[in-house]
């Protein structure tokens, strides 16, 4: 009896040529699992791609056919046109081709009823998720999914001629799922239904290492959520990190990063990080607005303790790089001067998007976006979630902003890619004067009220 056929696909997710360099770890560990599992797997990373061809009907014409596509969705940041087109195309699929899509990830379950009404899959798999009955044809292929999301299936099972092209790129693999945080803002939780699961540190290092030694991959980022759970968590398993790769010949050889809330860290587990190899920490900081903060993003973080944790990484060579979001419908004029002071001493270079860009994403399914709706405040349609400014001064700040950045930056952003040489100056010098023309547009309109 044959194997059931099913093509896994990781599409490209960011519509910029930067964090393309980037090869979906967690779709690959799937394709492991679903080989494991008696399927017949073809593995199509939209970046480094293991089945080449131009479309997804292509890949499947080239695998031989498929009995049905899988489609990993997993960040909140492809909401949007990104997503649109991802479901344009997949609608596609299954009207030419009548194949079954399974999407699974976050971003899939947060955005599966509008997924599902746009006709690109006809099921979303996490573990808080509905599975489809018994009688339909995806049943176990939904059921297998969800047994890979409970526990680790080894990467080491994989050989070559499964994976695709590593050596330069960033592999992501992932020791946890969930995150303990409730950030009214955030669906990654959506798809675990709450909570936190812990997976094996020692696993993971033969992971990376096996990895590393039939591919030549040297960096690789954990995917997860929120990798240490916490406080004491996080130090153990730092440790296990730092001991299991020098056990492994990986000290100093391979360079990691890391998504991890503040709170569960100190200094001691900022130096085992550095120890195991971890160059950049990925933190929510989100806001320097106390009230911002704690009533409106619901995120319990001590900035307090968030500048010792930096000073800790900054002591120890590990970049903080750090999400921002400055922009939502109940800022005011007066808390937009005082985060702008609060982001100067914090270090701008810190924060990855340009100011124009940390304006708040609203997810379907979020405790936020039903906030914004009882405000009335909210803007939605299809795969397009805004909101409007109460204050109508930000309003106008925002537009000025937004119309500066169009004109001045979007042109020479869109051809910039990270692979090209100089191209990371350019973007820098991008940042740069953005941040100059906010600061000096933010310190006039506060004179010209001065003076009013």
């Amino acid at each position: 009896m044959s194997r059931p056929r099913v093509l896994l696909y990781a599409p490209a997710l960011y519509e910029a040529g930067f964090k393309q360099h980037h090869v979906d770890g967690e779709a690959l560990a799937l394709h492991a699992h679903l080989n494991q599992a008696g399927y017949e797997g073809r593995f199509l990373d939209a970046y480094y791609r293991a089945v080449r061809a131009p479309s997804l009907a292509g890949a499947i014409a080239a695998a031989g056919g498929a009995d049905a596509v899988l489609v990993h969705l997993w960040t909140s940041d492809a909401y949007g046109p990104r997503l649109r087109a991802i479901a344009d195309e997949l609608a596609q699929l299954r009207q030419e081709l009548g194949l079954p899509v399974v999407a699974f990830g976050p971003l899939a379950v947060s955005a599966a009823a509008e997924l599902r009404d746009h006709g690109a899959i006809d099921h979303a798999v996490g573990l808080a998720a509905p599975q489809p009955s018994g009688d339909e044809g995806t049943a176990g292929l939904v059921a297998a999914i969800s047994r890979y999301l409970r526990g680790h299936t080894p990467l080491t099972s994989l050989h070559g001629d499964d994976l695709p092209y590593l050596a330069d790129a960033v592999v992501s693999v992932s020791a946890s799922r969930g995150c303990y945080g409730r950030c009214t803002f955030c669906a990654y939780n959506s798809d675990l239904g709450g909570g936190w699961l812990e997976l094996p540190i020692d696993r993971v290092v033969a992971d990376i290492a096996h990895l590393h030694q039939i591919t030549g991959a040297t960096r690789f980022a954990f995917a997860d959520s929120d990798f240490g759970g916490t406080t004491q968590a996080c130090r153990r398993r730092a440790g296990q990190l730092a001991s299991g790769l020098a056990a492994a010949g990986l000290a100093g050889r391979v360079s990691l990063s890391v998504n991890v809330r503040s709170e569960t860290l100190d200094c001691q587990t900022v130096r085992l990080l550095a120890d195991a190899g971890v160059r950049a920490m990925l933190i929510g900081v989100e806001s320097f607005n106390e009230q911002t903060l704690h009533r409106l993003y619901g995120k319990r973080q001590n900035l307090q303790h968030l500048a010792e944790v930096v000073q800790a990484a900054d002591t120890c060579g590990i970049t903080t790089v750090a999400s921002y979001i400055l922009w939502h419908p109940w800022q005011t004029m007066a808390s937009v001067r005082q985060e702008l002071a609060d982001i100067e001493r914090f270090g701008r270079h810190r924060i990855p998007q340009f100011m124009a860009r940390s304006r708040l994403l609203v997810i379907p399914g979020t405790v936020i976006e039903r906030k914004i709706q009882a405000a009335g405040l909210l803007q939605a349609a299809p795969f397009q979630r805004g909101f409007r400014f109460a204050e109508p001064d930000v309003h106008v700040l925002h537009r000025e902003l937004a119309e500066w950045f169009d004109r001045a930056v979007t042109p020479v952003l869109t051809g910039l890619s990270e692979q090209r040489p100089g191209d990371l100056t350019t973007l820098a010098r991008l940042k740069i004067a953005e941040w100059e023309w906010l600061t000096a547009r933010v310190r006039g309109l506060a004179g010209a009220v001065a003076h009013g």
